[in-house]
């Protein structure tokens, strides 16, 4: 008997029957029961082929996955636990002339986070924070906004972002555990430099050197060929800003299995890191140091704050010493400075982490009087033998031009006009007077930019100030005033509007040194591998050759030598070696002259340049001479090639 059949529900139930028989009540034929309505063979088909098509379609998805999207879900899925960690590559270590280290890494520990694997729970954050600022000794109002910063910004990053730099070493080992009680936290061993010279006192070294910091957004966004990721450290000023791509290495890379809390496992790869390339250059340290110290005793003499010295090779424009003060301290920035005491140093009334060897801008003074008096001779305006008699100054319609010496110097020839500074020989030469000519503004603009003033000297160092040679066309366009014959008897002075750097004044008297070759100065000797025992030397570039016929540059190499025995710098005549050169007293209104000097020795046969200035001072002759005398001693007892 049928066990579903219940005749009190009175539920209408049919078997299936052939086309011909009629359709039973369950029950007459107990032995075939049937419930609900049978499928004919159309509805069989289309049943069969919606399963199959069904089928396909999920057989289909399944390949798409697995074929064509199968190493993107593979990539996600081993994320979780492979990680390619950086190893930082050592940069290239940095060396004086001499082989002395200017530029070192050492050891340092430091505490990252990887914002990927920070705890996202609030309580496990404070717990991590809380532990972490004791451990540190930093705030936790610090740690906290980093951390959210991190959250926020960089949530699915895993790179190492800095939290704590220059951890003692000898915590290393107690870091390290606590770390792996704190998700996404690593303690990691990194190289950090150091410029022991400034160290060890010679700050103004740090203008030279630069300093390195950590890689910022716009570092990597600018140099994203470079390959650089948050936890480098990049150059941001100086020889380490100019040298980056010499200085910096390749990172090797780690390849590690990490578990859910990100702490490493085991290592499955590894690249070593291959080091940057070292690099010497022409700065003799010593020197430096000497320069250094007598600037700074010539900056208290003057009561003043602010100056610089460039001494240069006479042959090629290397530079030996570059001194711009006030200074700072290189490694204050590589160790880590806080925002409060970067804020100190910006908004410093005297500027220093100004570099005014190559970025101070100064009228030239009486310094650029040599170039105008090359000028003249090259143009045949004057000879060697050509005299004008001064008197103490002269009238153009209403305006007097005076010399500085009141009743003038009588007749005086160009040496004699260089020794003793004569303002209207230089008036004449430059503008004219009565019926003579003189250079005119074009003819000085000419020869300005032939010795490579109002230019770039291209030195290798960034920021370079380009200086000003006024024209007509310039003042017309910046002052809204027509150019009068007043302007350019100041310009042939050294006045009014012509601007300088104290190493273009010290690189344009090397050419006159050195008989009329004017080369881009230079930091950069040479360069050399950890794989390579060979040094690469660097080729000293000439931008220009025979400027002026030596013949005229004696005659001015000859004034300048009677500057130092019989004119404005006679505090010199009494050194080891013979100088020439060249004083400068640059008028600046209310406040007090910048005082300059630049020179050369020996002078018949030159080894070194120089060029000094001091900032609200008074005259050359008095504060910036006194500064040269110690460096020039300094070198005919230590460095004078007889």
């Amino acid at each position: 008997m049928n066990p579903f059949w219940e005749p009190s529900l009175n539920i209408s139930l049919r078997r299936r029957a052939s086309s011909s028989e009629e359709m039973d009540i369950p029950g007459e034929d107990a032995a075939n029961p049937y419930l609900g309505r049978s499928l004919g063979p159309r509805q069989l088909w289309l049943t069969g082929l919606v399963i199959t098509v069904g089928f396909l379609v999920l057989i289909g998805r399944a390949m798409s996955l697995q074929l064509m999207q199968g190493n993107d879900y593979r990539g996600l899925a081993e994320g979780n636990r492979l990680r390619v960690k950086t190893v930082a590559a050592a940069r290239g270590l940095m060396y004086d002339r001499y082989g002395r280290l200017l530029a070192d890494n050492v050891p340092a520990l430091s505490l990252a986070l990887v914002p990927y694997d920070l705890p996202r729970d609030s309580t496990e954050q404070e717990r991590i924070i809380r532990e972490m600022s004791e451990s540190l000794n930093v705030p936790a109002d610090t740690i906290s906004s980093f951390w959210r910063d991190l959250i926020e910004r960089r949530g699915s990053s895993t790179d190492l972002f800095t939290l704590a730099n220059n951890l003692p070493l000898e915590e290393g080992p107690r870091l390290k555990v606590l770390a792996n009680s704190w998700p996404g936290a690593e303690v990691v061993l990194r190289p950090l430099r150091i410029y022991p010279s400034v160290g060890d006192g010679v700050l103004s070294l740090s203008h030279v050197l630069g300093y390195v910091g950590e890689v910022t957004e716009e570092d990597i966004s600018s140099s994203r060929e470079q390959n650089y990721s948050a936890s480098d450290e990049i150059g941001k000023n100086g020889l380490e800003f100019y040298f980056e791509p010499i200085l910096r290495g390749k990172n090797g890379r780690r390849e590690v299995e990490v578990n859910a809390l990100g702490q490493e496992q085991r290592l499955l790869a590894a690249a070593a890191p291959t080091p940057g390339k070292n690099i010497w250059l022409t700065i003799d340290l010593d020197l430096q140091g000497a320069a250094e110290a007598a600037l700074t005793a010539g900056l208290q003499r003057a009561r003043a704050r602010r100056g610089a010295v460039v001494v240069l090779d006479a042959s090629d424009s290397s530079v030996l010493a570059m001194v711009s003060l006030p200074s700072f301290n290189a490694n204050d920035f590589t160790k880590g400075l806080s925002s409060e005491q970067y804020e100190a140093l910006a908004k410093d009334p005297d500027h220093p982490l100004f570099n005014r060897a190559v970025q101070g801008l100064y009228p030239s003074g009486s310094t650029i009087k040599p170039l105008w008096a090359a000028a003249a001779l090259s143009e045949g305006i004057i000879t060697g033998t050509t005299k004008y008699l001064s008197v103490g100054g002269f009238s153009i319609g209403q305006s007097f031009f005076p010399d500085w010496k009141a009743g003038g110097h009588g007749w005086t020839d160009v040496r004699r006009a260089l020794a003793e500074s004569i303002n209207t020989f230089f008036y004449i030469i430059g503008g004219g007077y009565d019926k003579f000519p003189g250079l005119g503004i074009e003819k000085i603009g000419e020869y300005a930019h032939l010795f490579g003033l109002g230019e770039k000297t291209n030195i290798d160092l960034p920021n370079e100030a380009v200086g000003l040679v006024p024209t007509p066309e310039w003042k017309m366009a910046v002052k809204k005033r027509p150019w009068y014959i007043g302007d350019t008897y100041h310009v042939a002075i050294g006045q009014g509007d012509i601007l300088v750097t104290p190493l273009q004044i010290a690189n344009y008297m090397a050419a006159i040194a050195n008989g009329g070759t004017l080369y881009e100065p230079h930091l950069l000797l040479e360069t050399s591998s950890e794989a390579s025992t060979s040094h690469e030397r660097l080729t000293p570039k000439a931008r220009k050759y025979n400027l002026i016929d030596d013949r005229h540059l004696k005659i001015v190499r000859e004034g300048m030598r009677q500057v130092i025995t019989s004119g404005s710098a006679q505090a010199l005549a009494d050194l080891s070696l013979e100088v020439a050169g060249k004083t400068g007293t640059a008028e600046m209104g209310n406040r007090k002259p910048y005082a300059w000097f630049t020179g050369f020795a020996p002078w018949q046969s030159p080894q070194i340049v120089i060029a000094v200035v001091i900032e609200d001072a008074g005259e050359g002759s008095t504060y910036a001479v006194p500064v040269a005398k110690e460096i020039m001693q300094w070198w005919a007892l230590s460095r004078v090639e007889n």
